[in-house]
């Protein structure tokens, strides 16, 4: 089965982030050491690593579903990778349906030129 997950390219993003919807959610799955070496994008509202989905799936899920199903929810990570498989899992798993994958994540941010907050 094939789940069907929308992009966001980096320019998408920077233009949704200085328009964000009311109730949208911008959550990064990258480690904690991935945050404080790379930096993070002004305005992401949590970090839930991916990892958990393999770790412990209970925790990943019960941080995912404290966010409103039915808003707006976009997912980045280190390059996209992650992010996808985030972004399919809480659509299959947890019926999520407005879910954005940000393609090329925070490296291709920083590619482009964008700020980067350091923690």
């Amino acid at each position: 089965m094939t789940i069907d997950i929308k992009s966001f390219t980096i320019e998408d993003l920077a233009s949704w982030l200085e328009n964000r919807p009311l109730g949208a959610s911008f959550i990064d799955v990258r480690e904690p050491s991935e945050l404080e070496e790379q930096g993070t994008i002004k305005g992401f509202n949590a970090n839930i690593p991916y990892f958990l989905s393999n770790t412990n799936p209970e925790l990943f899920e019960k941080q995912f579903l404290a966010i409103n199903k039915d808003e707006q929810l976009v997912i980045s990570c280190r390059s996209g990778r992650r992010s996808l498989l985030a972004a399919q899992y809480v659509v299959s798993k947890l019926g999520f349906k407005n879910v954005y994958n940000v393609e090329g994540g925070i490296l291709k941010w920083i590619e482009k030129g964008y700020p980067v907050e350091k923690l």
